[in-house]
């Protein structure tokens, strides 16, 4: 991610078309404009289990700073995949560069932490069986691997636990 330094230059609301913050940020780019569209990683169920996946961490919005001070923020609002600049009556709405800085730390953070586990579940966590013979079951994530998880089942009134596919789990 670019480093958001301070300077004269506000950092103004950029509402973007649907699905198309990655074309707006581009164009933006091309244009000369220092560009911030925050990601986050999640997991998501796909039909070959569980894969990470990229996504915006504010669908239609990212957020945009002249980076010359003789640049006009004018033609942001016919680059392609833009709307245009989020107002509040005739005032724009600007963010303040701390709070930016707090969203890519929180974004950077997340991004590291998702780094670290090959599992979409962390161990404590409540999940349900979505699939296999013991479907419909509730119990507790007691360790995770690449691709098993153990989950401990209430069994004929015992807790036991159980060796399972991630993907016949889910949150929940």
């Amino acid at each position: 991610m670019p480093q958001l330094s301070p300077t004269s230059s506000p950092w103004y609301v950029c509402f973007t078309k649907p699905r198309q913050e990655a074309t707006a940020v581009r164009k933006l780019e091309e244009q000369g404009y220092e560009v911030f569209l925050p990601m986050f990683t999640r997991w998501e169920k796909t039909t070959r289990g569980w894969s990470m996946r990229q996504q915006v961490m504010f669908p239609r919005y990212a957020f945009v700073r002249c980076s010359r001070s003789e640049q006009s923020i004018a033609p942001i609002r016919s680059t392609p995949g833009v709307t245009g600049l989020v107002k509040f009556g005739n005032t724009l709405a600007q963010i303040g560069h701390e709070t930016l800085s707090a969203i890519r730390h929180l974004a950077e953070r997340q991004a590291r932490a998702a780094d670290g586990t090959g599992s979409p579940f962390q161990p404590g966590e409540v999940v349900s069986v979505s699939d296999g013979p013991l479907k419909g079951m509730s119990g507790i994530v007691s360790s995770i691997a690449a691709d098993r998880v153990v989950v401990l089942l209430k069994l004929l009134g015992r807790e036991k636990p159980v060796v399972m596919p991630c993907e016949h789990v889910t949150s929940g």
